[in-house]
């Protein structure tokens, strides 16, 4: 079992989790009246939030993560 993970690891992880964010933006956006859609959407900001917040404070390049971009403008 690894107990650690590399800074590739992460940047894969917030990978995907930042796709499916953009994805769930869109289908809200296409469907404002879904408040599902807008949730989930919403959610998926609040968890790269979160993870920007946490990697900025551990002081992990963000850049690396690929966290480096607007969420409000893109997600919100």
């Amino acid at each position: 079992m690894v107990e650690n993970i590399s800074i590739e690891g992460i940047a894969y992880i917030v990978e995907r989790i930042a796709e499916r964010a953009r994805e769930a933006s869109r289908d809200s956006k296409e469907d404002r009246e879904d408040c599902f859609k807008g949730g989930r959407a919403l959610e998926y900001y609040e968890v790269l939030d979160i993870l920007r917040t946490e990697l900025d404070a551990r002081e992990i390049s963000l850049d690396k993560i690929g966290l480096d971009f607007d969420l409000e403008k893109e997600l919100l």
